[in-house]
């Protein structure tokens, strides 16, 4: 169910969703955008199902780095340089982009199908913004109370970005089936 940006989310039992500008239809393009715990289902167990269908589940910190070695044309698996938090690796987010939808012709090669579009973020003060420019993905891997592990890619940058912040952010949500 889509929120305004200007609410939080809560534990009720429904699954609840921020829209790029407050727009369904952009939900429809884009998909939701999540706060940490919800996107959880308010646990903190690494790897959970979450809101994730059945048989899928919210990737940690560390399956993000096998994906990122795996579709990086100069850093392999295993990489020293998956380990760095900030813009890191060759062409990784490159190779993940969608083949349109970036701004200014920050597409992707669309490579291994993974199709990412930007849809943007919602701020932990309720803005909702960077629709077309940045996309961002949580990975279940939570720091501290406060805290979480998430991936950035941003239209002009071939690399992709590995940092932690505040768990009231929104964000967009890969699963991963088992």
């Amino acid at each position: 169910t889509m929120i305004n940006g200007n609410e939080e989310m809560t534990d009720n039992g429904v699954i609840e969703k921020y829209c790029y500008k407050n727009e369904e239809d952009e939900c429809d393009f884009y998909g939701g955008l999540y706060q940490w715990n919800e996107m959880m289902q308010y646990t903190i167990i690494k790897g959970v199902q979450g809101i994730c269908p059945d048989g899928w589940h919210l990737p940690t910190d560390d399956e993000f780095k096998i994906l990122e070695g795996t579709v990086d044309s100069q850093y392999p698996v295993g990489d020293p340089i998956w380990n760095t938090e900030g813009w890191r690796g060759f062409d990784a987010s490159l190779n993940l982009k969608s083949t349109s939808g970036w701004y200014f012709g920050g597409n992707g090669t669309g490579l291994y199908c993974f199709t990412v579009l930007p849809g943007g973020f919602r701020s932990n003060k309720g803005n909702i913004s960077y629709g077309g420019k940045y996309a961002y993905f949580w990975s279940s891997s939570g720091g501290n109370s406060y805290y979480a592990r998430y991936r950035k890619l941003y239209y002009h940058n071939d690399d992709i970005s590995n940092f932690s912040i505040n768990k009231d952010t929104g964000f967009s949500v890969r699963c991963l089936k088992n």
